[in-house]
């Protein structure tokens, strides 16, 4: 029996797929790359870290997926039978999760999401009391504990409660709510889960007249496109935005924790000149900002360093970005895929918390959006482009051989900088992809070199996403 035990485990963890432990959470395709055995070892795994620091209970909870709920009943099982207490939510927007472990004082937290990948994926969010983990911490610890296998366990089961967090979070984001000027605001909750508390915080808001669009939610995630970058995301609310003359929109993800802001002609606000806006609004001088080194336009750190708030750079992705702010006690952070990190929200993201704040500045502001945000946009910026390579990992020696004349830094992929103008290339951590962003001084050589750079991608057989 023992012996049958012992082979049992070692093939539990030869076909362990620890390709799903991305730089900053666990992502793959549900059930090849995320298999049932794959989910317990990490959940395993995670009940393992967690005690190991004195941990005795996490939060769960799940996005709207349809798969989301039978990978949270796999995950409570394995962390009960380890003697983990778990406090199970269901259904919540990933920054509602991480309010719940603030709020109930849980030693840490498991999400299932895998944001805004399409059905066929799924995924985790990993915490350590309020703290998220990346490969730098908890993320590669628990891969190694499965790795390096895990004693049986025989002690006491962990016990199961149920809890609900939604009234005490909706009354967190609107407490200081108090926007002045009427507002017209249309809201894409886009099919996913931020329709749940959308749907509580809305009769709340004085002198805010709403617009909803995809409130229920949509386990397929078919109803319309996840990803709110895409263009076919941003269709409806852009028509709705004309339609009712609004003055600004919000398009959320799946699982809450980002948000794309719209204009009132209906045209995309770049996430780097959201943070340049709620930073010149809401950070003081000698307080800090974080942003997302790889991305944001160079006139970001220029303005907010000519008003004496501090800049510090990151690497893209979530944990990151935390990390790095709490070591800089920053006040804000952002990122120009539509993440926005608050110190007063546990130096983390909320896309509601978000709006909420740029609703207020709006109110407080007789110009335009598209004005108020305009004199950030002096440069000319690519946004990011995406595109699907068989040898992503490859390319940075084509580039490297390529603009050898550049300066160039590897401080998130690889940067190249010239006098007028500079470039980025990054391969994706979630998804089979290299991602290019090019800033110019100029129009004319921002058509040049998008050109000469994309040119040279084609001819190494990338091609467009």
């Amino acid at each position: 029996m023992l012996k049958y035990i012992s082979m049992d485990v070692h093939i539990k963890k030869m076909a362990f797929h620890d390709k799903v432990f991305k730089p900053y959470d666990i992502r793959g395709t549900y059930p090849e790359e995320l298999d049932h055995n794959t989910i317990e070892l990490i959940a395993e795994g995670f009940a393992e870290f967690l005690k190991s620091g004195g941990g005795k209970n996490c939060v769960v909870g799940e996005d709207i997926r349809s798969t989301s709920p039978e990978i949270a009943e796999m995950i409570i099982e394995k962390l009960l039978a380890r003697g983990v207490d778990v406090i199970y939510i269901g259904q919540a927007t990933t920054p509602m999760h991480l309010f719940s472990i603030a709020q109930s004082k849980a030693d840490g937290g498991i999400m299932v999401t895998a944001s805004h990948n399409p059905a066929r994926f799924n995924g985790l969010k990993i915490y350590k009391g309020i703290k998220a983990e990346s490969e730098k911490t908890g993320l590669f610890k628990i891969k190694e504990i499965i790795k390096s296998g895990f004693p049986e366990y025989g002690g006491p089961r962990g016990k199961l409660s149920r809890a609900d967090f939604l009234n005490d979070y909706v009354e967190f984001l609107t407490k200081d709510f108090s926007p002045g000027a009427r507002i017209n605001a249309v809201f894409d909750a886009g099919g996913g889960a931020v329709g749940l508390v959308l749907s509580k915080i809305l009769p709340l808001l004085k002198n805010v007249d709403a617009s909803t669009l995809y409130m229920d939610p949509d386990p397929s995630l078919l109803v319309c496109e996840p990803n709110p970058l895409m263009p076919e995301a941003q269709k409806k609310i852009r028509e709705t935005i004309l339609e009712k003359k609004a003055d600004i929109g919000f398009l959320f993800d799946p699982d809450g924790d980002r948000v794309i802001v719209l204009d009132e002609k209906g045209d995309v606000v770049r996430g780097d000149g959201i943070l340049w806006l709620l930073s010149k609004k809401l950070v003081r001088p000698g307080e800090g900002v974080v942003y997302d080194y790889c991305r944001s336009s160079r006139a970001l750190v220029e303005d907010l360093e000519a008003d004496s708030i501090r800049c510090f750079k990151s690497r893209v992705g979530h944990s990151f970005i935390k990390e790095e702010m709490r070591i800089e006690d920053a006040i804000l952070g952002g990122e120009i895929s539509g993440h926005y990190y608050f110190k007063d929200f546990f130096f983390s993201d909320s896309a509601l918390f978000a709006a909420m704040k740029l609703l207020q500045l709006k109110a407080s502001s007789k110009e335009p959006l598209s004005e108020m945000t305009r004199p950030y946009f002096r440069y000319f910026h690519s946004g990011e482009i995406n595109f699907e390579v068989k040898n992503k990992d490859e390319m940075k020696s084509f580039f490297e051989e390529k603009f050898k004349d550049g300066e160039r830094d590897y401080f998130d992929g690889v940067t190249f900088k010239y006098p007028n103008w500079w470039f980025n290339i990054r391969p994706s951590g979630t998804e089979d992809l290299l991602r290019l962003v090019l800033e110019a001084k100029s129009k004319t050589i921002f058509d040049a070199k998008k050109e000469e750079v994309m040119s040279f991608l084609f001819s190494k057989g990338a091609k467009l996403a």
